[in-house]
């Protein structure tokens, strides 16, 4: 296997790795919402519109992710454009976490979610870097 094809096929286990990944949070926050963010010690009031926010915000943005990152493996001519923008959105994600932390304060907890999120950017950005151009 010539290096073009070693860096495709890393570039799909990190797409793999996406997957896995996304499609349990988007279960998570979809339909266990409370529990979601309970792991991350984060509590919300209770009422039907706080829960529902978690649902479609951050369930939808993990849905999203999740389709693109499914769609992006199993349609080969659509992996590079669905792994940029799992790369970008991923960007975003990082981006106003560290907006919050000049905003809202810093704490332990923003901290470790940082460290995750940032690891979890690194290695997309990775498998996007990886990604050979003219093929998938």
């Amino acid at each position: 296997m010539n290096a073009g094809g070693i860096r495709l096929w890393y570039a799909r286990a990190v797409m793999a790795l996406a997957v896995v990944l996304f499609g349990f949070l988007a279960q998570l926050y979809a339909f266990t919402p409370l529990d979601g963010i309970d792991m991350f010690g984060i509590s919300v009031s209770g009422e039907a519109h706080s829960i529902t926010f978690l649902r479609t915000g951050v369930g939808g943005m993990f849905a999203s992710l999740f389709l693109a990152s499914l769609i992006g493996l199993v349609r080969p001519r659509l992996f590079y454009p669905c792994l940029t923008f799992i790369v970008g959105v991923n960007a975003m994600i990082v981006l106003l976490r560290l907006y919050g932390l000049a905003v809202d304060g810093i704490t332990p907890t923003n901290i470790s979610e940082l460290r995750d999120e940032g690891i979890g950017w690194l290695v997309l950005f990775s498998g996007w870097l990886a990604c050979p151009r003219n093929r998938s």
